[in-house]
């Protein structure tokens, strides 16, 4: 009886060698598809970023360390990081919120230029920056803060004369450069610590449009705050 006790437990334990191989075979596969995955580099940037500046308070410039890869160029002490990267980062965070969909992003003279329509952020007349306006540039600023890029904040308005019903603002010049203020401040609040460069241009800018527009749509794309990003290294 005792031999054949001893037997049974030992047949008993056999189940356990083909239920680690399949483990093993499983752990194998899993690895493999790994492997084989190619993950979106600027999206897994932008996920990251968005953690980092919500739960961590880790310097910016270990932030961007950890999220920059080593291709991008910036290595030169007088440039700032590539421009076609940078566009790609910024399609991105824009891709993720409603309001900065409807926002533009161009190249112009060897920098890139963010148009964000002034009708989305603003009450016609005013310069205090919407709930809605904020939520996307928190999204703006997590992505920003990643990069030593020189920044400039310039606000338009259309060319049609000014009326205030508050009488807060003298003119489009006194407009423009409020609603500047107002982005440039709430991409502060929310961790772009680095100092820009602000302007109101008011309607000085109106000419560059399309023409062939109708003037409805001139007026509409007048309105807005430029994000104007350079290739040089920001070293105010």
């Amino acid at each position: 009886m005792a031999r054949r006790g001893s037997r049974e437990r030992n047949q008993g334990g056999t189940w356990m060698v083909t239920f680690v191989d399949l483990v093993s075979l499983l752990l194998a596969f899993f690895v493999l598809l790994f492997s084989m995955t190619s993950p979106d580099a600027p999206q897994w940037e932008s996920f990251t970023a968005s953690l980092r500046s919500t739960f961590s308070s880790e310097s910016v410039k270990r932030s961007r360390e950890a999220l920059m890869p080593e291709s991008v160029e910036a290595e030169d002490p007088g440039r700032g990081f590539d421009l076609g990267y940078l566009r790609r980062l910024l399609e991105v965070t824009m891709s993720r919120n409603a309001i900065l969909q409807n926002a533009t992003i161009t190249a112009q003279n060897g920098r890139l230029v963010l148009s964000m329509a002034s009708d989305v952020f603003f009450q016609p007349g005013a310069a205090t920056m919407r709930a809605s306006g904020e939520e996307a540039l928190f999204d703006l600023a997590v992505a920003l803060t990643q990069i030593d890029n020189r920044i400039d904040i310039v606000g338009h308005t259309d060319p049609r004369p000014f009326t205030s019903a508050s009488g807060s603002f003298r003119s489009n010049w006194d407009l423009s450069l409020a609603r500047a203020l107002s982005v440039a401040d709430t991409l502060q609040r929310f961790g772009y610590r680095k100092p820009v460069e602000v302007r109101g241009a008011a309607d000085g800018k109106f000419g560059e449009i399309d023409r062939s527009l109708p003037l409805e749509d001139r007026y509409r794309r007048a309105r807005r705050v430029d994000l104007v990003i350079y290739h040089e290294r920001d070293r105010r």
